[in-house]
């Protein structure tokens, strides 16, 4: 149905409000949200459109909050979106300008009939790409349709980014019945994400995916992949509960490569969505016929030997015992992961699940696991009892269950019975030849294990706080039982996290991890973890990259399947400049534990070592999509997104870090070197006044010398430099990561020794 014309008189209100700079010249047209004009930009001779929200949606829409709104939209600049001019109002109706675009709408161009793949992939990848940079400003469209994307001269450009979220962030307290009523219209059913649909008002970028999704569907089969559901309603159902008919069946054009990235933006759940529009730009760059990239390919059988032991349910009804559960769940996952031929599931994958009610049959497909662990611990007194249950992840079936009621102090034995009971089951169902080793009784104390599991619960938070804390616990456990080696590797974890956070000299952060391994030696030779510890120390706080990847290469012949140490490996060899072998180390750790932010974190950071910012921006973002509040994963992307010359987004990113982190200094510093880069000179010298105060009663490593390069003040970087250089600091990830053009600061005649002196050589920081 043709929308309502607008009427003479609003016409000419809003030819006077346009002149003298703009004279209108006809009516396009336009649809529910606004009426659409050419009109002629007459200071430079050009043509513009001006789109004016329509009476009913615009009379609900603050004009002054819709500017306001629409400013972020305006910085974007990129080959393939439509940028925004001006905007402003006419009788309270918001209107903006754009440049006139000569050439047809895709919608137009569908009308002909299906796309060749050739041509179709074309105009898909330049919507990725524009959609790709878009959501790395932070801007998300939500209504990518046919409609929104214009094709002139051989390429495709997308218009109105940002408009949907100005009219909804601008809608005033009368006026947000009609956006309501309008909401369909803003997010178009034909085109809306299943999350979208449901009103969620947090919807990500994963939506634009999923419209993308269906876009390409349409423009490969020629029809709506639900083209036989006629309301707006029926849609809407169908987005959230049907699978389109597979695409090869409908055109014998579409490859499987083509195929399998276009289904998967049609995941249902955003997380069965790639991770990002930049993967999706990968994707679609490799040739007709090449295999198209997925994050995560779960195998469609997994291997037998294969197992889930997912977080054991507290069911004693104080949830300051959850640390319990979960501490007896990461004892159990440590026993099976040195059965040989077994693979377990890594441990910040399958602790994704915890609270979560979702089906056997998903947690297999996407951890690659046959068979699944559940249980229960429910705590009274000195009693306790554990609830095991073996599942078979294909079917349902349970092949194993059993309850266990006894003294807290048999909680080393209860642990044991289970990994044992599994194995056994195993030896019938999984085909494994030998019986689980014993979980051991790590200390005869059980306060000091108890202590010792709300450290490791602690320790998983990664930040300096909850590091401190973890500290505070294993010495404690230590405190009451000096013969618990756990613990004391547990404390050289604790101190080398402290010096990696910049929270503590790393020299003396240095010696004692390397005290409390020594001392976990003695009193235990063969614990596993020694290796990893001692490659983490070479890493961070005493650099020696190749003999790092030594003890890698151990700690992996001890458990091929850690994750861990597969992201790790990948981050030296990225060090190294070994892109090749950095590469397969990232994918197999991601395979490994696919859904932990911070294997995807340390894997982006592999690529940014090398220059490779694009590619670990995908992989920070991969993350962050996994967990939006990863520390890590924020203000790395941020670091990318400044050598990426994306400073707004950028800053937002470290703003978040610097919250989620109470405040870091460290990443107080990098937020300094934000609001440096978008010329907030005053506001970024307020931030290096803080840290200077901060430095004189507190450690803060190298924050004051980095923040102090970007102010190129001599005097400031040589105090900065001698800080570091007193306090032990050596070339961590940071020192080498500041900017290329301050290379020439750091080969100052005066800086350049004390540089030096710093083991931070020129050539790093350059690049």
């Amino acid at each position: 149905m043709p929308a309502p014309h607008v009427t003479d008189e609003l016409r000419a209100r809003l030819d006077a409000t346009l002149a003298p700079a703009y004279t209108i010249v006809r009516e396009l047209g336009g649809g529910g949200m606004s009426r659409v004009f050419l009109a002629e930009d007459m200071r430079l001779g050009r043509q513009v459109v001006v789109k004016l929200l329509s009476p009913e949606l615009g009379a609900g829409v603050s004009a002054d909050r819709f500017e306001r709104e629409i400013r972020l939209a305006a910085r974007l600049q990129h080959p393939h979106i439509v940028p925004l001019l001006t905007a402003g109002e006419v009788d309270g109706l918001p209107y903006y300008t754009m440049p006139f675009v000569a050439g047809a709408s895709l919608r137009e161009r569908l009308q002909a009939g299906p796309l060749p793949a050739h041509e179709a992939q074309a105009i898909l990848r330049d919507v990725a790409k524009a959609l790709a940079y878009a959501h790395r400003q932070g801007i998300v469209h939500r209504d990518i349709k046919p409609e929104n994307v214009l094709l002139s001269e051989g390429s495709a450009v997308v218009t109105d980014f940002g408009i949907a979220r100005a009219i909804s962030a601008a809608s005033t307290v009368a006026g947000s019945a009609t956006i309501t009523q309008l909401g369909t219209q803003i997010g178009t059913p034909a085109y809306m994400a299943p999350e979208q649909a449901a009103g969620d008002p947090d919807v990500d970028f994963r939506a634009d995916l999923y419209a993308f999704g269906v876009m390409a569907y349409e423009l490969l089969a020629g029809r709506h992949p639900f083209s036989e559901r006629r309301t707006a309603h029926a849609l809407i159902v169908a987005h959230m509960t049907e699978q389109p008919t597979p695409l090869a069946t409908l055109t014998s054009e579409v490859t499987p490569s083509m195929e399998s990235i276009v289904m998967q933006c049609l995941g249902k759940d955003p997380l069965e969505r790639p991770a990002s529009a930049s993967d999706v730009v990968a994707a679609l760059d490799a040739p007709l016929g090449a295999p198209m990239p997925r994050v995560v390919t779960p195998p469609a059988v997994a291997p037998a030997a294969t197992i889930a032991v997912l977080p054991f349910a507290n069911m004693s009804g104080d949830p300051d015992n959850e640390y319990f559960s979960d501490g007896i769940t990461d004892d159990i996952i440590s026993a099976l992961t040195q059965v040989p031929g077994l693979r377990v599931a890594a441990r910040a994958s399958a602790f994704s699940y915890k609270g979560r009610n979702e089906a056997l049959g998903t947690i297999g497909r996407t951890l690659g696991v046959a068979s699944v662990l559940q249980g229960s611990v429910r705590r009274a007194g000195n009693r306790i009892r554990v609830t095991a249950q073996l599942m078979s992840a294909h079917d349902g079936f349970q092949m194993w269950s059993e309850r266990f009621d006894r003294e807290l102090d048999d909680i080393f034995a209860i642990q044991d019975e289970i990994a044992r009971s599994i194995v056994e089951r195993s030896e019938l169902t999984l085909g494994l030849k030998q019986a689980a080793p014993l979980v051991g009784r790590p200390t005869d104390d059980l306060q000091a294990y108890e202590l010792y599991l709300r450290g490791r619960e602690a320790v998983q938070q990664r930040t300096p706080a909850s590091m401190r804390r973890a500290l505070d616990f294993f010495q404690q456990a230590i405190a009451r039982d000096a013969q618990f080696a756990r613990a004391h590797l547990a404390i050289a974890e604790a101190y080398i996290g402290l010096g990696v956070y910049q929270a503590m000299p790393p020299r003396e952060a240095r010696a004692q991890a390397e005290a409390a391994i020594a001392r976990g030696v003695a009193l235990k030779p063969d614990l596993a973890a020694v290796p990893f510890l001692r490659a983490q120390l070479k890493l961070y706080l005493r650099p020696d990259w190749p003999s790092a990847g030594d003890d890698l290469t151990e700690s992996l012949r001890r458990d091929p399947n850690d994750a861990l140490a597969n992201v790790y490996m990948a981050y030296v060899h990225g060090l190294l400049g070994v892109r090749s072998e950095r590469t397969r180390w990232a994918a197999q750790a991601v395979a490994r534990d696919p859904l932990s932010p911070f294997v995807r974190g340390i894997a982006g950071m592999s690529h940014y070592v090398t220059g490779d910012y694009e590619a670990a921006l995908r992989l920070y973002d991969e993350g962050l999509a996994l967990d939006p509040n990863s520390v890590l994963c924020l203000w790395q992307s941020g670091m990318s997104l400044d050598r990426l010359g994306c400073f707004d987004e950028s800053l937002r990113r470290f703003d978040r870090a610097v919250d989620l982190s109470r405040g870091a200094a460290l990443m107080l510093s990098f937020r300094h070197r934000a609001l440096f880069r978008l010329g907030r000179v005053e506001e970024a010298r307020n931030v290096m006044a803080s840290l200077r105060d901060r430095a004189r009663t507190e450690y803060i490593g190298e924050s004051v010398w980095l923040s102090a390069l970007l102010d190129g003040d001599e005097d400031e970087i040589a105090a900065a430099v001698q800080l570091n250089i007193d306090a032990g600091t050596g070339p961590t990830t940071l020192s080498m990561s500041v900017d290329r053009e301050l290379a020439a600061q750091l080969s100052h005649p005066r800086l350049g020794p004390l540089v030096r002196q710093l083991s931070l050589h020129a050539e790093r920081a350059s690049g």
